[in-house]
């Protein structure tokens, strides 16, 4: 198999973010990790083009609009009952359930008719038939009805309890998506194929509604207040704010809703008097009719509701709704000729002072027109009737009529006296209105002000929109100055940007994987090379302008692959190019073999932005056949360079060299340089030593400046060694250091970086393993400068010795390095825990053993007796050991390191009592940088365990 002739193992799909490392035997393979690519449903573009498509010859598979697999197992639970559907099992619901009833996963549900959950209770909760119940929903339970008859409504006092997940949603939809219309006697819908987001389907079921006993305003406060229904769907409203329907959460609502008449309307989703007390997150409603989701009065509120191709309107309020949502989406569809609002706010049309007054508060919205692609959709945002409402951190686009109108005078008086006079209960902050509507401002001929009043708020703007898939935010909505509503209201999430998504990484990216429709199946970025299936982007050559590589997908480094041209140790290159790579989380990067590796010039950055639930990888092709015990050197590894300060020309001019393994030139005169930032990020399997003098590490910061974030990285089995810094002035925390095959810390040439939250741990199956820190100033001039002289804090240093492995010296400071090291365990070396060389060093630790006034120091650090030598003997006029003991908090004694349940016994990286019982330094009252830690070592127990989860062979 040659190199690019890379065998897919299907690495894409969706897996639990916990699943770092594949199981099995000893557990060695690197699997695929993070739950960052969209399930089946969530992509655009062809669906079969016969609505459903062939099942591949199985009637019992059914095929939906997008592509997914609909199987029922028919095992059909307690107050269901089991009817014969084609070649399926269906549990089918029907009439009034008095009983708690659960939806197990596994099983599709057809709502016969109306299906009613409970009697109702009444206004006060008392009425005298009241007979409650509880409806569960487990996730990846499919519910559907057959005709616009069949919906379901919770009555009051009852509850639905739909709880799915982001990777198992439950779904409501239409028969017809279930590919069931012979076996069901419908009419089959039309044949489409394109974006799902523009399906013409639509009022195909009845929808959801939900009733509660919150307060409305039809009664204007005469009395406690109740209201019949639209679709006979039953009574709501009373006079308990707090009253819980229950729970909805990752749900998806498709198809659904039945425009009865002009005045008699089943919604998507019916949200009729529904209180505070119940849960609503992660909800969308697609092609509803007639509006997605309407609000007829009550308290209910929401976080990450979506809501595309709504028929009418997409978001409606109305009879004194005072909810609130944040992370709201709206996206209207061209195909839906009936489009209207974006929102259509009203307090109550029969009466627009009653009391409660509408007064929702919204934040972080994104409201989408379809007037670019030839929709009927009206306007963006349309307050009237009276209603109030606080709006903030919001985006309009894309209306055919206008992005905004305020109607009615008792609208215009609840937003203030004049349109200058913000006293009212009508504001909008933190907004973008797009100059794509056809008017901004719907002009009515009122008395009123509109857009006084809207450049007269707080960080509002009128402008083009960026928005990229119609909904993610670009340079334009991320210039607005957002406000912080949690600071406002305890119910909304802190934010500091408009729009309902801040970039489209699957870190701000709330809708990956459990919504429909909204993020189109990954497409290998231009600049790379897709293979056969489209699943495998080949990178190769030299890139000057920007790539992104996209969640969802897998990507191979073939031979050296350099972002931007060098742009000089002054920045001022004339051939200089520069560009940047910006990584999603839980991207894989696969370096084909040894001569494939990855460089950063000088100017240019790398963004590798990993989360702890879908961190990135770097890593060897087929990184399911290796072994994470005694793999190395696969591929070539990454280098960074930056235009930092090295001393391999002792000051004598701004200074450069040239890195090894031709990975370009580092080094100048911004110690603040920047190369980007790396979060979250594994490096595994590389390293290429070409020979004894030139060699590429696992990582190599070369020259690279403390302007560059690094945060929470490991690099396992790297040769020839694990990190090593060349000069510059890089700062690092959560560095985890595993399996080096030479030294697991290495720096050289004057680095004067940070570092805290430190662990290496060395590998028995490595058998070159040599230092667990191995430290030079230069080797060519040991008082060149600028010196060596980082600062580290909280590392926890283990060798394999007791595991028969090849470790020698915990911490190796020579060839006149300076460094002060604070809260260190050193422990299981074959050679000694510590050793000092080169008079260069010893005059810089002071100028003797006792005289600690040098700029090599190390404190509340405990050496283990578990090492061959605690101290080096080299016969030294140095007292290695009168230099350690003289200083503050050190101790020697025998460790108490525990390893993780399961791990292998030599993977003791968490403290124990004798760690535990050293007096710690407070490094953070001495730099800034450092966190404030009252322990030594790396990890100070199990419960504050920073490096499970996101890292690789630890915990096995």
């Amino acid at each position: 198999m040659t190199k690019l002739q890379i065998l897919k193992n299907t690495l894409l799909a969706a897996v639990a973010a916990t699943a770092l490392v594949a199981c099995g035997d000893d557990s060695t393979e690197l699997a695929s990790p993070g739950t960052v690519a969209p399930n089946p449903g969530t992509g655009g573009g062809d669906n079969g083009g016969d609505n459903g498509g062939d099942n591949g010859g199985d009637p019992a598979v059914k095929i939906g609009r997008d592509g997914a697999e609909y199987t029922s197992e028919g095992n059909c639970p307690t107050g269901t009952t089991a009817v014969s559907v084609g070649e399926q099992t269906h549990c089918s619901l029907s009439g009034t359930l008095t009983s708690d009833v659960t939806l197990t996963a596994g099983n599709i549900y057809q709502l016969s008719g109306k299906v009613a959950v409970g009697v109702d209770v009444g206004a006060d909760g008392n009425a005298s038939a009241g007979d409650p119940a509880v409806l569960s929903i487990e996730p990846g339970a499919v519910i559907y009805g057959a005709t616009a008859t069949d919906v379901l409504v919770i009555s009051r006092g009852s509850e639905i309890r739909a709880e799915g997940t982001a990777n198992n949603p439950i779904i409501f939809t239409s028969a017809l998506d279930l590919d069931l219309a012979s076996e069901l006697g419908l009419t089959a819908a039309a044949s489409y194929s394109g974006p799902l987001l523009e399906e013409p389907f639509t009022s195909e079921w009845g929808g959801l509604v939900i009733n509660g006993r919150a307060s409305i305003n039809t009664c204007n406060q005469a009395e406690v207040c109740e209201a019949e229904g639209e679709g006979d769907s039953g009574l709501y409203g009373g006079n308990l704010d707090t009253d819980s329907s229950g729970v909805m959460k990752y749900v998806q609502i498709k198809y659904s809703g039945n425009p009865i008449t002009a005045d008699d309307e089943l919604n998507g989703i019916a949200f009729q008097g529904v209180g505070s007390g119940t849960e609503l997150d992660y909800i969308q409603v697609h092609n509803g009719a007639d509006d997605g989701v309407e609000f007829f009065g009550g308290t209910a509120q929401v976080k990450h509701l979506v809501i595309t191709g709504a028929d009418d309107d997409s978001l409606d309020w109305t009879q004194g709704w005072r909810g609130k949502a944040q992370h709201v989406i709206i996206i209207q569809n061209p195909a839906q000729p009936a489009s209207d609002q974006g929102i259509e706010a009203d307090n109550f049309g029969d009466g627009n002072d009653f009391l409660p007054r509408a007064q929702p508060r919204l934040s972080n919205m994104t409201i989408v027109g379809s007037a670019s692609k030839g929709g009927e959709s009206d306007i963006g945002m349309l307050l009237r009737e009276g209603t109030g409402a606080n709006i903030y951190n919001t985006v309009v686009s894309d209306f055919g009529d206008a992005c905004l109108d305020i109607d009615q005078d008792a609208t215009f008086t609840n937003a203030g006296t004049s349109a200058t006079n913000l006293t009212g209960n009508l504001t909008i902050e933190s907004t973008l209105l797009g100059s794509n509507c056809a008017s901004v401002f719907k002009e009515d001929g009122n008395v009123f002000d509109l857009e006084t009043f809207f450049t007269s708020q707080a960080n509002n703007a009128v402008g083009a929109t960026t928005l990229s898939n119609n909904f993610i935010n670009g340079s334009a909505e991320n210039a607005i100055t957002g406000t912080d509503v949690s600071v406002i209201d305890s119910f909304f999430d802190a934010t500091d940007y408009a729009g309902a998504v801040k970039s489209d990484s699957a870190a701000d990216n709330w809708t990956l994987n459990w919504t429909y429709g909204l993020n189109p199946d990954p497409e290998c970025p231009e600049g790379t090379t897709a293979s056969t299936d489209g699943t495998v982007c080949t990178l190769s050559g030299t890139y000057t302008s920007d790539l992104r590589l996209v969640s969802g997908l897998d990507y191979v480094l073939d031979g050296k692959v350099v972002f931007g041209i060098d742009v000089g140790a002054d920045g001022n290159a004339a051939a200089g190019d520069p560009a940047t790579l910006t990584i999603e989380p839980g991207v894989t990067v696969m370096g084909a073999d040894q001569t494939s590796y990855l460089v950063i010039s000088r100017g240019s950055k790398l963004n590798s932005n990993g989360t702890a639930d879908a961190p990135v990888t770097f890593t060897a092709i087929d990184p399911e056949t290796r072994d994470l015990d005694v793999d190395t050197s696969l591929w070539g590894g990454l280098v960074i360079n930056g235009r930092a300060t090295i001393n391999t020309c002792n000051q004598a001019e701004v200074c450069e060299a040239e890195g090894e393994g031709d990975s370009g030139l580092y080094g100048g005169d911004d110690d603040t340089d920047s190369s980007g930032q790396i979060f979250y990020t594994r490096v595994v399997y590389a390293g290429n030593p070409i020979t004894a003098d030139d060699e590429l590490n696992g990582i190599a910061f070369q020259g690279v400046g403390s302007g560059t974030t690094i945060d929470y990285l490991q690099v396992h089995n790297g040769a020839d060694d694990g990190v090593e810094f060349f000069g510059g002035t890089a700062q690092v925390k959560h560095l985890v250091i595993t399996g080096a095959d030479d030294d697991s810390l290495d720096w050289t040439q004057g680095w004067r970086g940070k570092v805290q939250h430190v662990l290496i741990v060395q590998n028995p199956n490595q058998p070159g393993t040599d230092q667990g820190i191995e430290a030079d100033n230069f080797g060519d001039g040991n008082d060149f400068l600028p010196r060596a002289h980082p600062m580290i804090a909280n590392a926890t240093i283990l060798g394999s010795a007791a595991a028969g492995g090849e470790s020698d010296i915990g911490i190796l400071l020579r060839e006149g390095t300076a460094a002060n090291l604070w809260n260190v365990v050193v422990a299981d070396f074959g050679d000694a825990c510590l050793d000092i060389d080169q008079d260069a060093t010893f005059t810089v630790s002071g100028t003797s053993a006792t005289d600690l006034t040098g700029d090599l120091t190390m404190e509340s650090t405990l050496l283990s007796d578990s090492c061959a030598s605690v101290f080096k003997d080299d016969g030294n006029v140095f007292d290695l050991e009168t230099w350690f003991n003289n200083q503050a908090n050190n101790i020697v004694a025998t460790d108490s390191l525990t390893a993780l349940s399961g791990a292998a016994s030599f993977k003791t990286y968490i403290n124990g009592a004798t760690e535990n019982g050293v007096t710690a330094t407070d490094v953070s009252a001495i730099d800034s940088f450092f966190d404030a830690t009252d322990y030594v070592g790396a990890v100070k127990n199990a419960a504050n365990d920073w490096v499970s989860g996101w890292t690789v062979w630890l915990n096995q």
